[in-house]
């Protein structure tokens, strides 16, 4: 489940983060949240995908 997640979102971060870029260099402070939201998201897919962060395990009560 991890993995899947993961893979998903991994697009989805190049994809903002592209388009981030993409604005700016059009002087729009805009883009630099849309590059800090897609870093957000790549640390959070590469955490999933290395499986360093579960959020489907019960081994913590």
């Amino acid at each position: 489940m991890n993995i899947g997640a993961g893979l998903i979102l991994l697009p989805i971060s190049i994809i903002t983060f592209i388009i981030g870029i993409i604005i700016k260099k059009q002087k729009r402070i805009f883009g630099t949240w849309l590059i800090i939201a897609g870093l957000l998201i790549i640390v959070v897919s590469v955490l999933l995908l290395t499986g360093l962060y579960d959020p489907y395990s019960n081994h913590i009560r």
